[in-house]
Formats: C-alpha cells, sequence, structure tokens
C-alpha cells in the first residue's frame, strides 16, 4: 500500500443541483431542440428491456430493495477488460498547490502511447518525469477467492516521457487532466480505454462505477451506492465510494462506455433516488468537455496545439450538443480555457449552419421496419445537423423519419420534397431540416431553366447522340433557405442531387453538369445568394462551368468524398461565409485553397450497419457582422452590371411569383 499526503481542498468545477435540469447552463442556444428529450432517447438505448418493463409494471421483479434497478451481465465482462487497463501512479515533488510531499493517484490507459491522469496527480513535467506507474496492482482472483489476504500479485511499471507528450489543464479553473507519453508495450500489455465524444450519455438515476487505487490500494471497483447524482456541460456528479488515491480514475456506465475522468469528493448530503442519502458527492469531468478543451487548445496554437491533435486522433465518435463539427470555427467569449469555454462552444451553435448529405435508399420502402427507421434517425440525431438533402428517398419514408426523430430524440425537423407531384413510392430527393434555425420551402427554378431540367437525352431536337431517358434521371429540386434568430441574417439555395447513374464523363453527365450550372448561374445573378449543391454526383461541377458569374466575383468551390459524394458550393461577393468545414472523407478539388477546411479528427458513426453510403457532411461558419447593412461599393455595381450586359444577362426577366428570385 502507498501511504501519500492527503491532497485535500481539490475544488469542483459545478456545484452539483439535484434540483436543476441537466445542460440548464447552455440555455437555448445549443444544437439540439430539447435537451431532456434527446438525454432519454439516447440513455434508453441502454435502458431497454427488463428495467423499463418493471418500472412500467409490465414485470414484477419476485424481490426489489429499494429500486428494481440491474445491469446487463455482460457488464462484468466489460469492466474486467478495462480494469487491466488501470494504474496506481506515486509522484513527489512540488504538488498542484505549492506544498511539497508524496501522493498517489490513479490513472489508466486511452491509446498506444496516452495516459491520462488529473492535473493535481501530474501536474507538472518534473513531477511526470519522476512519477512512477504502476499496472497490474490487484488481488488476484484466485487469492479473492481463497480470502487469505495475501499481498498483490506483482506489478508491472512502464515508463512515462513528458518530453515526448504532456499537456494538462488546471485544476483550480481548468478541467483537471493530464496526458502524458508511456511506452507502448503498456498498451500492448493491458489495452486500452477507448474515449468518446458523446454527451448524452448518462441521467439522473443512472450508475457509475469507479475502477481506482483509493488511498493507494489495491485496484478496486465501486459497485453500491453509485448512483448519477446530477449532470450538466462539464461533469457528472455521483455518490459512488472513493478515497484519496482514487484521482485520476476512470467511471463508467451501465454500458460499460467511460463517460468521466473522476476528479474530486467533498462532503455534502444529498438525497438520493431511492430515498436515501449520501454524505459524500463525487465530481468526475466529462469526456465530451474534455475533448472541446483540446479542440481549443489545438485552434489557439502554441505549444500544445501538436499534443491536442495527437490525443485528438484517438477520440472517436460526434458530440450531438455541438454538432458532427463540434467547436470548429466558434467564437467564444471565455477569456481563458475551461468550463466557461465549453459552455460558451455548445452555447456557440448559432455562429454556424450544418449541411449533410446521404443517400439512404435502402429506408425508401423500408421505413415500416423499425430497426431500419430508429437506425437512420440515431445517425441523424447523432450527427446533430441543421439540414440534410436525402437522396432516392420516397416522402411517406421521410415523414416517418422525421416523425420518429421527434419521438426518441425532441430534435423537430421540417421536410420538402424535390418532386412533390410525384407518385409516393417514387425515390427522389428531398431536405429536411430543423424549425428552430432554418425557414425553408422548395421554390421553382425560371421558366427556361425547368424546361431543361425535364429534357430528354433522347429528343431529336438536340441533334445529338441518342441515350436512354432524361438528362435528369431525379429531378434537381431547388430549395430556398434562410436563418432564424438568433443565427445571422443569412439566406441560401440548396439542390440535393443524384448523379450517380450516370458515368463520370459521359455526355450526359457533361450535359447535365453544364445545365446545373447555366441554372445555377442564372438564380445567384438574379438573387446574389450563396448556393450550394450536393448528394451522389460523382465529382463536384468544375470552375470552368462557371463564366458569367466568375466574372461577377462570384466564387466557385468543390470537394468531393472518396465514394460518390461530392459538394459544390457557389459563394457570393457578399456572402455571410467565412470559412467551410468538410467531413474527413471530403478534399478540396475546386476553387481557391484553404477556404475549405477539413475537419481529420472527426469519425462518423457507425452507418454500415445501417446503409451502404457515407453521409457527407459540411460546417458554413457564418461571418460575424454588424447591425448595420454593408452596401455595394462600385466594383460590385460594375460587375453587377457587366453581368447584365452579358449573355445570361439578356436572357434574365423579372421573376415571376414563386421562383428563386423571390424576396
Amino acid at each position: 500500500m502507498v501511504r501519500a499526503r492527503d491532497l485535500k481542498g481539490i475544488p469542483f468545477v459545478n456545484k452539483p443541483d439535484t434540483r436543476l435540469k441537466p445542460f440548464s447552463e447552455i440555455g437555448r442556444t445549443g444544437s439540439v431542440d430539447d435537451p431532456g428529450q434527446m438525454l432519454k432517447g439516447w440513455t434508453g438505448w441502454a435502458a431497454r428491456g427488463l428495467n423499463d418493463a418493471v418500472a412500467e409494471g409490465v414485470v414484477m421483479p419476485e424481490a426489489a430493495v429499494g429500486t428494481y434497478l440491474t445491469s446487463q451481465a455482460a457488464l462484468l465482462q466489460l469492466l474486467a477488460d478495462c480494469r487491466r487497463s488501470v494504474a496506481i501512479i506515486s509522484a513527489d515533488g512540488t504538488a498542484y498547490d505549492g506544498q511539497q510531499g508524496f501522493w498517489s493517484g490513479t490513472g489508466f490507459l486511452v491509446a498506444a502511447n496516452l495516459l491520462l491522469t488529473n492535473h493535481h496527480v501530474l501536474n507538472s513535467i518534473e513531477v511526470a518525469r519522476n512519477a512512477k506507474v504502476e499496472f497490474n496492482y490487484e488481488i488476484s482472483p484466485e487469492r479473492l477467492l481463497a480470502g487469505d489476504g495475501s499481498a498483490p500479485q506483482a506489478t508491472q511499471t512502464f515508463a512515462i516521457d513528458p518530453s515526448r507528450l504532456f499537456i494538462t489543464s488546471p485544476t483550480k479553473g481548468g478541467l483537471d487532466y493530464t496526458f502524458v507519453w508511456i511506452e507502448d508495450a503498456a498498451a500492448v500489455s493491458y489495452g486500452t480505454i477507448a474515449m468518446e465524444r458523446a454527451f448524452f450519455t448518462v441521467s439522473k438515476g443512472d450508475s457509475a462505477f469507479v475502477i481506482h487505487h483509493p488511498d493507494g490500494q489495491p485496484k478496486q471497483v465501486s459497485l453500491d451506492d453509485i448512483d448519477i447524482l446530477s449532470i450538466d456541460a462539464n461533469v457528472v456528479h455521483y455518490s459512488s465510494d472513493t478515497m484519496k488515491g482514487s484521482s485520476g480514475a476512470p467511471v463508467f456506465d451501465r454500458r460499460g462506455r467511460l463517460i468521466a475522468l473522476h476528479h474530486a469528493s467533498r462532503g455534502e448530503k444529498t438525497e438520493l433516488p431511492d430515498g436515501g442519502s449520501t454524505d459524500v458527492v463525487n465530481e468526475g469531468i466529462k469526456i465530451a468537455a474534455i475533448a472541446l478543451d483540446l479542440e481549443m487548445r489545438m485552434r489557439k496554437g502554441g505549444s500544445d496545439a501538436s499534443f491536442a491533435e495527437t490525443i485528438l486522433k484517438s477520440v472517436h465518435g460526434s458530440d450531438t450538443m455541438s454538432g458532427f463539427f463540434g467547436g470548429l470555427g466558434r467564437r467564444i467569449e471565455a477569456s481563458e480555457l475551461g468550463p466557461e469555454a465549453v459552455v460558451d462552444t455548445y452555447r456557440g451553435s448559432d455562429q454556424d449552419v450544418d449541411v449533410g448529405f446521404w443517400n439512404i435508399e435502402w429506408l425508401a420502402n423500408r421505413y415500416d421496419k423499425p430497426a431500419k427507421l430508429d437506425g437512420a434517425a440515431k445517425v441523424i440525431s447523432d450527427l446533430s445537423l441543421d439540414m440534410w438533402g436525402l437522396s432516392e428517398i420516397s416522402p411517406p419514408a421521410v415523414r416517418a423519419l422525421v416523425e420518429r426523430i421527434k419521438e426518441i430524440y425532441g430534435d423537430r425537423y421540417e421536410c420538402a420534397f424535390s418532386e412533390p407531384e410525384a407518385a409516393e413510392s417514387k425515390q427522389s430527393t428531398a431536405m429536411i431540416w430543423k424549425s428552430s434555425t432554418l425557414k425553408g420551402d422548395r421554390v421553382s427554378w425560371p421558366d427556361k431553366i425547368e424546361k431543361l431540367l425535364n429534357q430528354r437525352s433522347d429528343d431529336p431536337d438536340l441533334n445529338v447522340e441518342a441515350l436512354h431517358g432524361k438528362i435528369f434521371d431525379r429531378y434537381p429540386g431547388l430549395f430556398r433557405f434562410k436563418t432564424v434568430r438568433p443565427l445571422p441574417a443569412y439566406e441560401f439555395f440548396v439542390v440535393p442531387l443524384h448523379l450517380k447513374a450516370m458515368d463520370e464523363g459521359s455526355f450526359r453527365r457533361r450535359l447535365a453538369a453544364r445545365i446545373l450550372a447555366r441554372a445555377v448561374e442564372q438564380i445567384t445573378l438574379e438573387t446574389r445568394l450563396d448556393v450550394i449543391l450536393g448528394g451522389d454526383m460523382n465529382a463536384p461541377l468544375a470552375s470552368d462551368d462557371f463564366t458569367a458569374i466568375s466574372d461577377a466575383r462570384f466564387n466557385v468551390l468543390g470537394a468531393e468524398d472518396e465514394a460518390d459524394g461530392a459538394f459544390t458550393y457557389v459563394k457570393s461577393p457578399k456572402s455571410a461565409i467565412d470559412n467551410v468545414f468538410l467531413s474527413p472523407s471530403m478534399r478540396q478539388t475546386v476553387g481557391t485553397p484553404d477556404f475549405f477546411i477539413v475537419a481529420k479528427d472527426r469519425t462518423m458513426p457507425n452507418y454500415l450497419e445501417i446503409s451502404d453510403h457515407r453521409p457527407v457532411a459540411v460546417r458554413l461558419s457564418l461571418i460575424k457582422r454588424s447591425g448595420k447593412n454593408i452596401l455595394p461599393d462600385q466594383k460590385d455595381l460594375d460587375a453587377m452590371i457587366d453581368a447584365m450586359m452579358g449573355d445570361v444577362g439578356k436572357t434574365t426577366k423579372k421573376a415571376r411569383k414563386g421562383t428563386a428570385a423571390k424576396a
């Protein structure tokens, strides 16, 4: 047993309050419409089964003391596997509070060369350099069964090297974490515990399992009175038993997932869900909050940036509250990194518009299958984008999907269809969008463009090689959107596409691309609005497809996925967009370099379980503007006049009511 000084006075990040609704500090500016329902939706996946049946009175337990609460038996195996990655840390020197001494704590492996613990356990490079990290400090199963009180089994020590990686967040005013490099032999021998960005992990009344070295003792797990008491954006409060030396331990939920980094305890009487009470409350830092803090450090630059980038490569999944792109492109009010900056980042959803495109043809005629419908709803909820362009989907499937998302997760989407008058069973394209952030509707293309979009490629009047069918097998609908306050004012068009059936380079595809380019040129010159085209289109439209709008100072940018997804963005001279962030599978192929930023550290949810097609996601980062309108300068006016005098301008007529140019 390691005897050490008690690191007293570890401050809580937030005061535990069981009366507050979860995440109330974020307010209404998070990325989800109903945080309470979203929490029920995500935690409900783990709680289905016997416990729900008991709660609803369908099943009566033979014997229940207090609240009936059990866990799946597989949890024992998951915790047993994770326990191997947990180590005892012995340190000495100058502690986080400036006092001299020696102490012990807990740490655990999260990647091949990464050990995670608290700042107050390893508070400096000097302390880390001299610290000792031991694995396997636990009672063996045989000795536990024998009950002979024998000494723990042999331990194994691995070297840590803070000169290769060391990043820390302070105990006071920070998130009290430290990552440090450790030799990869540790992970080979003892495995790692996966880190996820998941925001909605546990709710009040759920369980928090802690694997730790309390008071320097052999490894233990807290299994009794392990209630979650409260939860917010940064921390989880729980009643699980801990002691000095438990600092830096992993905290798990009933699914065996890592949800928090244990860091502090304090005396405070709190009521428990089963009617009892506890005199001690524990606090753990959420892994999602740590991930956001690392993102901010990476964007801020400096000595921590490369370390943060390295660590983020080992953080998986998406944070539903901040959206798939997290804090990328968001401005925060907090002057320092830490808990306030994390909350500001979650509140920053009014600074961007997140757009996705997804081919979900497998749902078109199988939306009555709960597994398929729930799977699609889960992916869309997890990525938490503001709008989606869906292809190869039927209207009944879209309506069922929107209703299912609202029912399970609380997000409210509206929908519109590219071909609203087509048969209900026809697969086409559609848009869904959150009514809390956007107003939108399908609008008509100008008359001459409409004729082109319905043209057949085998029309003898074209005098070209005859090809079967329409040029556009799936009609490219035009949708106009504008942001809802508190988002800055921004209007734009979206065209969801499905051109996948056309071989790239074929006559029909080249003709389709040119028609789309002409269509976009006309509506942009008439409205001066941005246009986004995305979906299954093999490759983005090329910049040389756009001549008139290039002369009018419009920028054409494009990116493509390694599969069939592509994205074209036509940016007006007075666009409200500052930058565009792309999901990691995409690369920029058209336009000015560096305007598109690839979010390399993002990972898509496991969509392959429900679809053969990968979603494509982009974030439009809005420019922060003053309340005054920005008037066009002389060059803008000249460009507009030149455009009107050109070929496109000659064919431009006053837009009829209900067309794209309608204000």
